[in-house]
């Protein structure tokens, strides 16, 4: 099998699960990838797709008639003709959109992977709602990551029957549990500083626990842009600059030294004004697998990710006082923490491992080359 697998950026240091998906499927396929936009451009060694002169047009053109035009299409065509591609399996809904022209020019299947944003923005709802229809004609498989995001898709069109939900895996081998019960009231949160990831209100609910709990700590981890500088001025006001500690960008080796550490893991997703939200939270699965409780929201594939009150806690969004509650019941029962983080862990095996999704992609994808 051949396979070309497109993402919008050849590194994004919060897709590790799209690295990971490259690197399941290279020991099953002969894999190609392509990046840079939401219509890729380049290959894998960075070059372009069309000529340069081509290239150069297509940009000029795309101001008029948009992506989709032969300018961009004819480097597209020749890269997945030249390689003799059986299969695209397309990271994002738009991206996938913008692949329909082609792969159907070619007749090669073509399966879309919607990860969060793509299915639920409204902007993006409303500026793709008919390419998103070609998108969903044209497609063997609509996959998804979440039940709560298959709902919305099929709310928006997509065939009940299509839509196939297969959640982003974790490689557990990475992420080993701890083995001896926390003493110290480390807490960790992991993600961009964006509404979805709700890391004001996990804020405001930490500043109640340090009243009871003063040495406790919250370290998050994430890029310093979005909602970063509010975060900053929140824990400044409240004065809670000794005990949260912002990182930046680590590595995932670094993030999985840190969750051995942590008593905890907390993130207050929430839905965002523009519509946005979760799909199922890679760093959340990646802390479970680590053993370390969960305290969230009910929200999109977090209400699967996170089973309440056996391997974590669940609260309604924007419900700061019930987070607080539970993050303080963990540290007055460190024991009860790594009994949930053990289930946790145990879930995540059981539904998440990496090899297991990325053989559940495979069947859909052999099953579209033979369906072609």
């Amino acid at each position: 099998m051949r396979i070309c697998i497109t993402r919008s950026e050849k590194y994004a240091y919060s897709e590790t699960f799209i690295r990971d998906q490259i690197s399941g499927f290279s020991e099953l396929a002969e894999v190609y990838t392509i990046h840079s936009g939401r219509y890729p451009e380049r290959k894998e060694d960075g070059t372009l797709l069309s000529p340069k002169a081509f290239w150069f047009l297509h940009k000029i053109v795309k101001v008029f008639v948009g992506r989709n035009n032969f300018f961009s299409n004819y480097g597209m065509k020749k890269f997945l003709k030249d390689n003799q591609i059986d299969v695209v399996l397309s990271n994002y809904g738009t991206s996938g959109s913008h692949m329909v022209p082609v792969c159907k020019a070619l007749n090669i299947p073509l399966l879309p992977i919607f990860h969060g944003h793509d299915a639920t923005d409204k902007k993006y709802l409303v500026k793709y709602a008919d390419k998103y229809q070609k998108l969903f004609d044209y497609a063997s498989s609509i996959i998804v990551v979440s039940e709560e995001m298959k709902k919305g898709l099929v709310k928006n069109g997509a065939p009940l029957d299509k839509t196939k939900v297969v959640p982003c895996g974790v490689n557990t081998s990475k992420f080993k549990p701890e083995t001896n019960v926390s003493k110290k009231k480390n807490f960790l949160a992991v993600g961009r500083f964006t509404p979805k990831k709700g890391p004001l209100y996990t804020i405001r609910a930490f500043h109640q626990v340090l009243q009871k709990f003063p040495d406790a700590t919250l370290t998050m981890v994430g890029k310093k842009n979005g909602l970063f500088e509010d975060c900053e001025n929140l824990v400044g006001e409240l004065k809670m600059q000794n005990s949260v500690i912002f990182t930046g960008i680590l590595e995932q080796d670094k993030i999985a030294d840190l969750m051995k550490t942590s008593l905890a893991f907390v993130q207050h997703s929430i839905t965002a004004p523009n519509g946005d939200m979760e799909g199922t939270p890679v760093s959340i699965m990646e802390a479970a697998a680590s053993a370390l409780p969960i305290i969230s929201t009910f929200h999109g594939g977090i209400k699967d990710a996170v089973i309440h009150e056996k391997t974590g806690f669940l609260v309604e969004e924007t419900h700061v006082d019930d987070m607080a509650k539970f993050i303080i019941e963990l540290c007055e029962n460190p024991e009860k923490a790594k009994e949930l983080g053990l289930k946790g862990r145990a879930h995540i095996q059981e539904n998440y491992h990496q090899q297991k999704q990325i053989e559940k992609l495979y069947n859909l994808v052999n099953n579209a080359i033979g369906n072609q």
